[in-house]
Parts: C-alpha cells; sequence; structure tokens
C-alpha cells in the first residue's frame, strides 16, 4: 500500500511505502522455529529412539507457524513408522492426501520420500549405536 503525500522529497511516500513491510518484520513471532531446524531436531530426537519428544518438537514448531505444512506431516510419518506406530503414521499420510488433494503420482513419491527418510534414521542410528532399531 502506497500513499502520496505531497512533500519535497520522496521519502515520506518511500516511508509510507515501507511502514507495513516493517510491521510484518517485526511482528512475525521471532521465536518460531525454522520449518528444517525442527525437522533436524526431531530426527536427531527419532535417531536417539525418543521419538514423542521428536513428535512434540514437530508440533510446537507447527503451531508457532500457524499450521503444518506438507512435508511436517511427511516427517511425522517418519517418526511415527520408526517408533513402530503404523497405524497412527497410515491415519496422518491419509489424512494429508486429502487435504492436499494428492495425485497418485504425488502420493507415490511421498511413500517413496518416507521410506527413505525412515532409512536414513535406521542407518544413521546404526552408525552410531549399533543398532538399526530402537529396544
Amino acid at each position: 500500500m502506497q500513499l502520496s503525500i505531497p512533500s519535497r522529497s520522496g521519502s515520506a511516500r518511500a516511508t509510507l511505502f515501507c511502514v507495513p513491510l516493517l510491521l510484518a518484520a517485526c511482528t512475525a513471532a521471532p521465536d518460531a522455529p525454522d520449518a528444517p531446524a525442527a525437522r533436524g531436531d526431531a530426527l536427531e530426537l527419532a535417531i536417539a529412539c525418543r521419538h514423542d519428544a521428536g513428535l512434540a518438537v514437530l508440533d510446537s514448531a507447527a503451531q508457532a507457524r500457524g499450521g503444518a505444512s506438507s512435508s511436517d506431516e511427511l516427517q511425522r510419518v517418519i517418526l511415527l513408522r520408526d517408533a513402530g506406530r503404523t497405524m497412527d503414521a497410515a491415519r496422518v499420510l491419509r489424512e494429508r492426501n486429502a487435504r492436499d488433494d494428492v495425485t497418485v503420482q504425488d502420493a507415490v513419491h511421498s511413500g517413496t520420500a518416507v521410506e527413505e527418510g525412515l532409512e536414513r534414521i535406521r542407518s544413521e542410528r546404526a552408525a552410531r549405536t549399533g543398532n538399526r532399531f530402537c529396544r
């Protein structure tokens, strides 16, 4: 939004033009977790077999941002699958696919991404602890 205020310079016009941008920058939640950082933290917790804590990190990040993204929900599916909670994972994936009107091709791609994410967690856990699965 730009308001024209007669002045000798364009500074008043530029100031009024920038005010909405400055307000948006200043009112954004400063402690809202960055999505990739939250997913990285959740991944580390899953590797350490602390799935509930990882899911809580994803929940709080989504809440701070005003909702979970599609990729946040795929990360949730990965953590739930690794925790052995396959029914919960299937429900989250089904709800995500229905809400986002996911095509068959996109669903296949998402399934591949989940399997690859699950493999990354288990491979990293095996490298650190010698065990692919939580006990």
